[in-house]
Order: C-alpha cells, then sequence, then structure tokens
C-alpha cells in the first residue's frame, strides 16, 4: 500500500491481480500439504485520504508522517494545531517523555492540498483493526 497510485481502487487492482497470479494461493496450498499451520496477517491497516495541506515547520516535528506528527513539546504541536484546523491534538498518556502526537483526523492527512493517498498511523478503524485469517484445509 505504500506509494500506492490510484488510492484504494488502485490498491484493490494490485491485490486483484496479485490474487489472479496464484502465487500466494500456491504457496499456502503447498504449506498446508506439508502440514503448516498458515495465518494471513498485516501489521497495520490502512485507509484512503485526502490530502488537507502540509505543515512546513522545517525540523520542529520528530516526525513528519503523512497521518500524524510528533511534536517535542505542546506549544510546538499548538502553533501547527491553529493552522490545521482539521487535525486533533492527541493526549500523551502512556506516551514517551516529550512526544505530543498531532493526528490528522477523520480521512484527511498532512499532504498537499487535494492529492489522494492510501495511508495508515491514525485513528480511523480501518487503521487500527487489521486481518486475521487461518487457512485450514477440510476433508470430507
Amino acid at each position: 500500500m505504500h506509494g500506492m497510485q490510484l488510492g484504494s481502487a488502485g490498491m484493490h487492482n494490485q491485490i486483484r491481480q496479485w490474487c489472479q497470479g496464484g502465487f500466494l494461493g500456491a504457496l499456502i496450498g503447498y504449506l498446508l500439504d506439508y502440514g503448516y499451520e498458515v495465518w494471513l496477517t498485516a501489521d497495520h491497516g490502512n485507509i484512503e485520504c485526502e490530502g488537507k495541506g502540509r505543515p512546513s515547520e522545517g525540523v520542529i516535528a520528530e516526525t513528519r508522517g503523512e497521518r500524524v506528527r510528533i511534536y517535542p513539546t505542546p506549544e510546538l504541536r499548538s502553533q501547527v494545531t491553529a493552522s490545521f484546523t482539521f487535525a486533533q491534538e492527541w493526549q500523551p498518556v502512556g506516551l514517551p517523555e516529550n512526544y505530543f502526537p498531532l493526528i490528522a483526523g477523520g480521512r484527511d492527512a498532512f499532504i498537499n492540498d487535494g492529492n489522494i493517498i492510501v495511508g495508515h498511523g491514525g485513528i480511523a478503524i480501518e487503521e487500527v483493526i487489521v486481518p486475521l485469517v487461518k487457512f485450514e484445509r477440510r476433508t470430507r
């Protein structure tokens, strides 16, 4: 999904092509034939997002992601929040000291206005829940 062109439609097309190629299905079948327990998952979910503006804060942000940006102080984060009203200041409960996230809300992203991406790292349910599939052979 990283660098995906054409948003979710492009990602779905890419997955369709992988499936039609047969490699993944053949690999899963091979592993099951040899007695392996096969699970498939992802490290995170993703969501199609639209750019609402890219903060140009230079080195102020420690992490400059498309869905979340991290600031070393709440004051620096607040300065950026004032210009990017679509973003939410996340309370740093349970996070490291000097770690103040600014999270893009909804399907918004910290990228150029109107650009579309498939991103992750935010708080949308699609980004938080990941698939977990167990493959099994059934015998009759």
